[in-house]
């Protein structure tokens, strides 16, 4: 099975995240931003782990995959998966976005994925609760959990619902997002030792990134300078 594969399980079960919900009177807007808000990032500079565990037809054993990442509102997006094997996609912005290999091996994302990058996981990880409340209906499952169905004919030919969970201690914050396609296959992603950092700035960012991936060859200088890298 393709290394992209699960590199995109976990990246689409956020992405799916900002995508969907039940259609709600324009008036409402508020009350989704609000519910949106209490689940999407609040800082412009955060790094964590996820985990993920997806059931798909044909296959008896789940799926399961385990990795880390960084965004950086100034900086970019490093989106890694380690295990099952190593791989990450570094995003910039919608010219520049690449899957990059631990040598620095680097190619540019293409089509649908280059587009969800663009318009979707992006706009999530900077917290514009404005656009998915515009584009798409949210409502509160329990007082833990937000609920998100699909709007758009495209996304329900293959998605059904999503759930999103946030859990905080004094320890750390967990998010827990089950995505159900229209199959009833439930994909759950996990996403915890989240780090939220209060420095500003592309320097700091860009320090910060090579705190985390000193290991990986040229990812944070890409995010830093993509034009030095662009590959044809």
């Amino acid at each position: 099975m393709k290394k992209t594969y699960f590199t995109w399980l976990g990246l689409f079960c956020l992405l799916a995240v900002a995508d969907a919900s039940p259609v709600l009177a324009k008036d409402s807007k508020n009350t989704e931003e609000t519910l949106l808000s209490a689940i999407f990032p609040s800082r412009c500079n955060f790094s964590g782990h996820f985990s993920q565990r997806k059931a798909v037809e044909g296959v008896s054993v789940p799926l399961n995959s385990t990795g880390d990442f960084f965004y950086s509102c100034d900086l970019g997006l490093v989106w890694h998966t380690s295990k099952p094997f190593s791989e990450a996609v570094l995003y910039v912005n919608s010219t520049n976005n690449f899957k990059a290999e631990d040598d620095g091996t680097l190619t540019p994302l293409t089509g649908i994925t280059r587009y969800i990058m663009s318009n979707i996981f992006v706009r999530l990880l900077n917290g514009d609760t404005a656009y998915f409340a515009e584009e798409f209906s949210v409502t509160e499952a329990t007082d833990k959990t937000v609920r998100l169905h699909p709007e758009s004919g495209m996304l329900q030919k293959g998605l059904d619902v999503i759930h999103i969970s946030k859990t905080e201690d004094d320890s750390q914050t967990t998010v827990s997002i089950k995505v159900t396609d229209v199959k009833g296959q439930d994909t759950l992603v996990l996403i915890d030792h989240i780090q939220q950092y209060s420095f500003t700035g592309k320097r700091s960012a860009y320090e910060q990134c090579n705190n985390l991936y000193a290991d990986k060859t040229n990812w944070c200088q890409v995010l830093r300078s993509p034009s030095r890298f662009d590959v044809f």
